[in-house]
Order: structure tokens, then sequence, then C-alpha cells
């Protein structure tokens, strides 16, 4: 979403400037300086801020059109487990007590709750099928539930843990985990992180470089496929249907429960 975008969407919304600088935590200066137009090329960290709090407040909802690909973007409020009271760094993670586990992106702190038990029964499931796969196929890829700790762009900037992480090119892995974007990130949606992984993650797994993000909705029983090289991959799947993946060849998982 460009500047154009923004401000027709931030119009839409019915929001001011004080009001997006209030609710993204950036300098009603900067807000001006971006709307404007005095800004010619705002941060993109910056831009994605605002696009939340604007998808977030927005009544007008994006769909997934079955016919041509476009994201699915979920309208609710900042989820509850975001640390918003200064800018965080990689330290903040590693310092953190042993079992909390956190993502950082673009300086906030997203704390990471206990997942439920249908979303381990549906990580297992996968990943034993997607293991098996690799397995039986000699290949080299490798896979990773959660947590494991993925530096999408290679630095401490963004560090997240995608509940599983299919990692084709192995000279990203670390001893702490990947640096660099999987090919294939796979998150199961929990009650408290719809706008997490419908819209930030999907961005941001978008813009890093991943090639192919499944969004597993255990409420809808429903899986968005997100084929990022090649959109016309991009569809949705039931929890009934065996559901192709795009990154490794011959693969049908099942979900169904």
């Amino acid at each position: 979403m460009d500047i154009f975008d923004l401000k027709e969407k931030k119009k839409a919304a019915g929001l001011t400037n004080q009001e997006i600088a209030d609710l993204s935590g950036i300098p009603f200066s900067t807000i001006n300086k971006i709307f404007s137009g005095a800004t010619k090329n705002p941060r993109y960290s910056t831009l994605l801020a605002i696009e939340e709090v604007i998808l977030t407040k927005s009544k007008i909802p994006f769909t997934y059109n079955e016919n041509s690909y476009q994201p699915m973007m979920v309208q609710e409020d900042a989820a509850p487990y975001m640390c918003k009271s200064r800018t965080y760094h990689m330290d903040d993670i590693e310092n953190l007590e042993e079992g909390v586990r956190a993502e950082l992106i673009n300086g906030r702190l997203y704390m990471l709750g206990a997942p439920n038990r249908i979303h381990q029964y549906i990580l297992s499931k996968m990943m034993f099928q997607i293991m098996t796969h690799i397995d039986k196929n000699k290949g080299k890829c490798h896979v990773y539930p959660a947590p494991l700790d993925v530096k999408l762009f290679g630095n401490d900037t963004t560090v997240v843990q995608p509940d599983i992480s299919v990692i084709c090119d192995t000279d990203k892995l670390t001893d702490r985990g990947c640096s660099g974007p999987p090919e294939w990130i796979i998150e199961i949606v929990s009650n408290s992180n719809f706008k997490h992984d419908y819209v930030t993650k999907l961005m941001l797994y978008q813009m890093a470089g991943v090639k192919e993000y499944w969004i597993v909705d255990p409420m809808e029983e429903k899986v968005y496929v997100h084929d990022f090289e090649n959109t016309k991959n991009s569809r949705v799947y039931s929890f009934e249907e065996s559901i192709l993946s795009n990154t490794l060849d011959g693969l049908e998982i099942n979900i169904d429960i």
C-alpha cells in the first residue's frame, strides 16, 4: 500500500493525523510530513505501522477473492500481547526469562502466549507429514517447529518464531536458528493474534522474500495459501481438502480434525 492508498484508506476510516500518531506511536510531526508530501521517501517500517493502524480501524473489509489474489485482512483491535512502551532490541529477547517467548518486529516486542491443544495438534500433524515427505524423497530442506528464532532480514531488526519453518537454503541455518527468510512459513491462528498473522506477518514475510506463506485458521477451518512468487497458485482450502505445497513437489497435506 503506497502513500496514495494510505490517504484513501485513512479518509475512509475517518482517522486524523493525531489519532494515527497516538495509535502507532509515531511522532505527530512525522505523520504530518508523510501525509502532506513533505517526506518523499518515508521508511517502510513507518508506512507499515501507519498501515496497521488504518487497516485495524477501517470499516472497509479486505477479502480473499477466490478468482484473483488479494490477501485476507482481518479487522480487529491491536493484539493484547504487544508491548508498546519503548523501542525494543534483540538484547531484550535474549534477556527474557527461560520459557518466555517473544517476537521482535520493527522495534515492537510481541509476547507469545502458550498455544492451546488444537493448535499443537494441527502443528504436530502438519510437521509429521512435511518431515515424512522430505525424508521419503531424500530432500535437502529442513523443517522446524516453534520455538525457532528466525532473523527474517539476516540481522537483529526483526526476529520471529513461525509455527513451522521450511528452510531449503541450509546456509541460512545457524546454531541459534535461521538467518534469512525460510522458503515456506506456516502460522496457525489463535483468537488473540488474528491481525498479527493475517496483516502484520503477511506483509512482513512477503517483503523479506518468503516464497510461500500459509495461514491456518482453526476457527474457520480454512487454510489461506499465499504463493508470493506465483500468485495464481494462491487459494483458500477447507480442512477437508488436500492442500498442495508449492515449495515441496508432490506434497499434499491433510489437516482434517
